[in-house]
């Protein structure tokens, strides 16, 4: 039985990371010409942790956000957004294990202000903070539509979740 569980978790967090992945990768708009660019791709962060345990969201949210990083050429970015976005997923299926939408919604306000100070911290030590603060509205946009995003699939992702049972 314990093995049929790992089995079905691992092709869950599979599902995720390429599904974090497709939103990342085709929904996306570019910021700048250093690789930066925007997304809703957090909006499956956030939901994978309603599905997933944390250990298995942050590997979902990491993979399949830098496997988008590494075929749109921003490679620079690669190893910030593996950290960031295991962070993020981490975090918010932490956050999410009990509660409803109003919890929900706060792991994915809390998801979102990593995502910004992470990259913000990233993008300084690695530009400067002029181009830090450049990029700073735009993660600020992506940080609200992921958690807009997020919120709308809220109910039929918890519901999909009983169906995996």
């Amino acid at each position: 039985m314990e093995k049929q569980s790992h089995t079905k978790t691992l092709v869950i967090s599979s599902i995720l990371a390429a599904l974090i992945f497709v939103f990342t990768f085709l929904l996306r708009l570019p910021v700048n010409t250093s690789g930066a660019y925007m997304n809703i791709g957090d909006s499956v962060i956030y939901c994978s942790g309603i599905l997933v345990s944390a250990p298995w969201a942050a590997a979902a949210a990491g993979i399949g956000s830098m496997l988008a990083d590494l075929l749109l050429g921003g490679g620079i970015y690669i190893p910030a957004t593996l950290v960031i976005k295991a962070l993020m997923g981490l975090v918010c299926a932490l956050m999410i294990r009990k509660g409803g939408l109003a919890r929900f919604v706060a792991a994915c306000i809390l998801g979102g202000a990593i995502m910004t100070a992470g990259y913000g911290l990233f993008e300084w030590a690695m530009f400067g903070w002029s181009y830090a603060a450049g990029t700073l509205p735009f993660n600020l946009i992506q940080w609200g539509a992921g958690v807009g995003v997020a919120a709308i699939f809220y109910y039929p992702v918890k519901r999909t979740k009983g169906l995996l049972k």
